[in-house]
């Protein structure tokens, strides 16, 4: 074979070697654009970022007309209120919101419906089922539900107590004859607390006791003030942490007093009782407007029923529960 056609098929081998080339990685992009397209798309996991700011706090903004009747259906559940409270403290417990709702209807065209539960876990379960437009209670009934069902709850008034008291703490109680003095004397020693629904008695101090590097040697839960207290008095427990009302407004006062025990410690405060409603339902405009109603009927104008100075404007709460592992021991 002469040099000149042996340089012609090396030429001719090379182009062919090429073009075997390109259509390989031809097919290799088209296989992997089909891979790409079939494959399932990652859901994005969605970071729980917290809670914000629960307070209801209009920058602008006028309320609505009181010329055309709103309505605003709430559930109930207050700890000072005569229907949803034990009959054991009637003499202190013994609100009534019939005077209110007359007042608001006649000055402020607000037609407010209440329906009372004098258990959280019944209210619980209807606003899980969206029957109302929010809700009065401890605020913490209310936004421990607010992620998972997509309420956007705020809080547009709290109320007073019977002593003109807008906050709530939880405290650590011992028996009178305690050899445990301190907070820090809590190492080691047996501790009942409240349960997840109850956030004086759960997540903060369970979140303080942390912050404080205090260990309990055990810690176990109770469903109600009560409870805890007999566990205290049973010398089950060293030391509970309740409701700071426990000892006025709360069934405990049936089979307690308070010269039996020594408060050692407190939590962080937190609103007591407030007006929350679900933002969702109620315009920014409706909510300014039964905002601006409920604190007119306050103080010195406030619904003898109401047994205090009424409601104040929501003070700046921001939930931060506790997730720890601990907290299901």
């Amino acid at each position: 074979m002469k040099t000149g056609d042996r340089g012609i098929r090396c030429s001719i081998l090379k182009l062919y070697n090429m073009k075997s080339l390109i259509k390989l990685s031809a097919i290799a992009l088209l296989v992997s654009v089909f891979v790409a397209c079939n494959e399932k798309p990652k859901k994005e996991v969605k970071k729980d970022e917290g809670f914000e700011e629960t307070a209801f706090m209009p920058c602008c903004g006028e309320p609505s007309s009181n010329e055309e009747v709103l309505t605003i259906n709430l559930a109930l559940n207050d700890t000072y209120c005569k229907k949803t409270a034990c009959a054991c403290i009637h003499d202190i417990a013994a609100r009534e919101y019939e005077e209110l709702q007359k007042q608001l209807m006649e000055q402020f065209n607000i037609d407010l419906q209440i329906t009372y539960y004098m258990e959280p876990y019944m209210m619980e379960d209807q606003l899980r089922a969206k029957t109302h437009d929010g809700v009065i209670t401890k605020p913490w009934n209310a936004f421990m539900l607010m992620k998972e069902n997509h309420f956007r709850y705020e809080r547009i008034a709290d109320i007073l107590d019977v002593y003109d008291n807008q906050w709530l703490t939880g405290v650590y109680l011992v028996r009178k004859d305690s050899d445990i003095k301190t907070m820090d004397d809590i190492n080691g020693r047996t501790l009942v607390a409240g349960q997840e629904d109850a956030y004086e008695k759960y997540h903060a101090p369970l979140r303080q006791l942390d912050s404080m590097n205090i260990k309990p040697g055990k810690i176990y839960y109770k469903a109600s003030c009560l409870e805890s207290i007999n566990e205290l008095m049973d010398k089950k427990a060293e030391v509970a942490i309740v409701s700071d009302y426990v000892m006025s407004a709360s069934c405990a006062v049936d089979v307690a007093s308070e010269d039996d025990f020594r408060v050692i410690g407190e939590t962080e405060k937190m609103p007591l009782c407030s007006v929350v409603l679900d933002r969702k339902k109620i315009s920014k405009e409706d909510a300014m407007r039964f905002q601006k109603a409920l604190l007119a009927l306050s103080k010195d104008k406030s619904p003898e029923g109401m047994l205090s100075a009424g409601f104040v404007k929501p003070a700046s709460w921001i939930p931060n529960p506790y997730k720890k592992s601990i907290a299901q021991n």
